[in-house]
């Protein structure tokens, strides 16, 4: 088989069946397969999907373990050559699918190739970051310091922050460090050799620690721009509560990012950094705008909700790969902290 499409579905019937009926309804003149992962759904009875779809393998799990140990449910039982991760709120997916599989096959004889991923666009076709040719480490939080990060643009140490740098970026093909997770065309044996997602985190950066272990394992990712597909983005809720909790769940998500990157020296040196960052951010606060100030005041709300709750990180999560027994997740960490 050529292709297995992973889906994760997680109270989404209706965006994930649109997503469905693209994929099915195809012009690829190769086998695939879709998968689809529902995380213990309690909108409707997933086997719903399989009246409309037969042909669809669907897997249930008895839990939501969040993008990483669902999309693992589907990467050990998937039988294609080339592993496509798949968000369901993804559209004009068939152009997409075929060049970058078709790219996967051109270059075969590159045995260092992993993975593809193309332009990813939102709905009014503006685009999204696709790709990431840097890292994130713990010294990268200086950059959330208002002078540190106004030094560093002068010495154009920050370029990726720099929208043209960006916009240039995603012009280019080139090999890169990640890519976005709505979309991740994978070689199957070099995610056998690099494993999969790591389970330790629940959602948001799982991509970025998996391109930079695949990127460590000498595989390279190539971003290519000649095609798109389109990302709604599940996380643009209008609900102040469901926002909260993506924002404590994105800042302990990045935390565990640069303990998995630094280990406890990068834990301290991101520590200090925030404590720095509060001081000259603070003092600095009267004399900016109000879009900046609220800005400064969400990221270090969000950002010193992560630090409070770093004891539970530090005492069950380890630096290496699938270290604990469940996921760094907002509902479970703040449960943990009560007792």
């Amino acid at each position: 088989m050529k292709l297995s499409i992973i889906i994760i579905n997680y109270n989404t019937f209706a965006m994930t069946c649109d997503c469905l009926r693209e994929l099915y309804a195809n012009s690829w003149d190769f086998d695939f397969e879709v998968i689809l992962v529902d995380n213990a759904s309690v909108e409707c009875d997933p086997e719903n999907f399989k009246q409309e779809f037969p042909a669809l393998r669907l897997i249930k799990s008895n839990e939501n373990g969040g993008f990483a140990r669902g999309n693992n449910l589907g990467i050990a039982v998937a039988q294609g050559e080339y592993l496509l991760i798949l968000n369901s709120d993804t559209l004009n997916l068939d152009a997409g699918i075929s060049r970058c599989v078709n790219y996967m096959d051109a270059h075969k004889a590159e045995s260092d190739l992993a993975g593809v991923g193309c332009r990813i666009l939102s709905p009014d076709g503006s685009m999204q970051r696709s790709a990431f040719d840097y890292r994130t480490h713990s010294y990268s939080l200086a950059l959330n310091n208002s002078v540190m990060s106004f030094i560093a643009s002068k010495l154009n140490i920050s370029k990726f922050r720099d929208d043209e740098y960006v916009q240039a970026m995603h012009e280019k093909e080139h090999a890169v460090q990640s890519m976005l997770g709505a979309f991740i065309l994978l070689r199957k044996d070099a995610v056998e050799k690099s494993k999969p997602f790591d389970p330790d985190f629940f959602m948001y950066c799982e991509e970025i620690e998996w391109g930079y272990r695949i990127n460590d394992h000498g595989y390279r990712l190539m971003y290519i721009p000649d095609v798109s597909i389109t990302h709604i983005g599940g996380g643009s809720s209008t609900d102040p509560a469901k926002r909260a909790i993506n924002d404590k769940q994105f800042h302990l998500s990045v935390l565990l990012l640069v303990f998995k990157q630094d280990g406890y020296w990068g834990i301290l040196i991101y520590n200090l950094l925030f404590m720095l960052n509060f001081i000259t951010n603070s003092l600095l606060m009267p004399f900016r705008n109000q879009k900046a100030k609220e800005a400064h005041r969400d990221l270090l709300k969000w950002t010193w909700y992560a630090v409070r709750h770093q004891g539970i990180l530090l005492k069950y999560f380890k630096p290496s790969f699938a270290s604990s027994a469940f996921p760094l997740k907002v509902s479970i960490v703040e449960e943990m902290a009560k007792k």
